[in-house]
């Protein structure tokens, strides 16, 4: 056990003889970590925190400590270079580094914890780490988010000298005390659905849309610098990141973002399962007789499934490209069987252009934030009918001829 030895003389003479050691009882206590996840405020989840390993199943992150300790000039880097890993352990249950590592016992000392978490750590681990500073990606190296990819940061802890009891992680984590890390999301999350609708009824025709192209491309390549500032005050507390003197939290997009757009959802045969999803729909026996909330609609259907993507301010950065053939068909007697062939077969085609053009956006995609779109068509033209009329017949003036006697 680490003892701390306080000297006290009981007189200038026989130094030998009249010295005095009394040595600090105080038991030793290991540090340990209080982690939870960040949700904004909705109607529904009034802004508490989560389990982060329920909530995100995070059941492990790094962490960096920089021991600030009486008498030592230098700023010690206890965790070492690369950091410690955090695991959760369910049976204490407790967060707590692979090894052993205990708190300091002068007054006076006090460490700074930065935490951080990603999926790839071979790929997206962040640079630069230190107290003040830590970034994912730089202006000349910057890096591109995969559909599977997950980056979460924690508030920086300051100050920090003894494991804490914080009633807010405690609800949600089961812990019972630790240097309270409280995790954001870096990155947003995006889905697409699409459904057809419309608001014409028909009880003898059945449409058919099949979707035989589609393209979205997005910004998803660039850095997020994040900065800290050590607080004023040497009482222990956490500090938000901020990026460009705003702090890093869902109100803000964050990240710069590279020059190139990436597509992430295609229809060829080799679109990639690790950065693009394979976008061919079907919708087949459209029928609009029943109706929801006023309208006649499909089922919907997934056209790209939640993924994470790289926050980022919308307008030109993102593009949306659609081909579809609509067909109809034939239900004379109503019974939701087409009555041969379609009749009627169209394609359309939306050539590229930006997403926000098409569909209601909110104005950025923010870190911390998911975007749910749906897309809808709506295969149904109008009827056609007809409006007859008769052209008069023509009389020509009357021609007057006797026949009889014969003149």
């Amino acid at each position: 056990m680490k003892k701390y030895f306080v000297f006290a003389a009981a007189a200038l003479v026989a130094l030998a003889a009249c010295s005095k050691v009394e040595t600090d009882e105080t038991p030793a206590k290991k540090i340990s970590f209080n982690a939870a996840l960040y949700t904004a405020q909705t109607k529904a989840d009034p802004g508490t925190n989560h389990s982060l390993n329920a909530a995100e199943g995070v059941t492990a992150f790094k962490s960096k400590a920089f021991l600030h300790a009486a008498g030592v000039a230098t700023t010690q880097n206890m965790f070492g270079a690369a950091g410690e890993t955090i695991s959760y352990d369910s049976t204490v249950p407790e967060w707590a580094p692979a090894n052993e590592y205990f708190w300091p016992k002068a007054a006076d000392s006090y460490i700074n914890f930065v935490s951080w978490y990603t999926t790839n750590d071979a790929f997206i681990t962040p640079a630069n780490v230190s107290e003040t500073a830590m970034s994912w990606g730089t202006s000349g190296s910057p890096i591109t988010i995969t559909k599977t990819d997950n980056i979460l940061f924690a508030d920086e802890a300051w100050h920090y000298k003894d494991n804490v009891r914080p009633a807010t992680y405690t609800s949600v984590s089961g812990v019972a005390e630790g240097v309270p890390t409280l995790f954001h999301h870096a990155l947003a999350k995006l889905a697409l659905n699409m459904k057809l609708k419309t608001t014409t009824a028909s009880t003898k025709t059945i449409w058919d849309v099949e979707i035989q192209e589609a393209t979205v491309k997005i910004g998803n390549n660039g850095y997020l610098p994040l900065v800290n500032a050590e607080p004023s005050a040497t009482t222990p507390a956490t500090s938000a990141w901020t990026v460009n003197s705003a702090a890093a939290t869902s109100e803000i997009v964050g990240w710069t973002p590279g020059s190139t757009l990436e597509t992430i959802v295609e229809t060829s045969s080799t679109a990639s399962n690790v950065t693009k999803d394979l976008a061919k729909l079907t919708f087949e026996n459209f029928a609009p007789k029943t109706l929801t909330d006023g309208k006649f609609e499909s089922a919907s259907q997934v056209f790209l499934a939640e993924r994470t993507v790289m926050p980022q301010t919308l307008g030109t950065t993102v593009k949306f490209a659609l081909k579809f053939k609509i067909s109809m068909f034939h239900d004379t007697d109503n019974n939701g069987t087409k009555d041969g062939a379609a009749y009627s077969e169209e394609v359309i085609t939306i050539s590229e252009c930006d997403l926000t053009s098409l569909i209601a956006s909110p104005a950025s995609w923010n870190m911390n934030t998911k975007v749910i779109y749906t897309i809808t068509i709506d295969p149904v033209g109008k009827i056609i009918k007809f409006d007859p009329a008769v052209v008069d017949w023509y009389e020509p003036t009357a021609v007057e001829g006797q026949v009889y006697p014969q003149p």
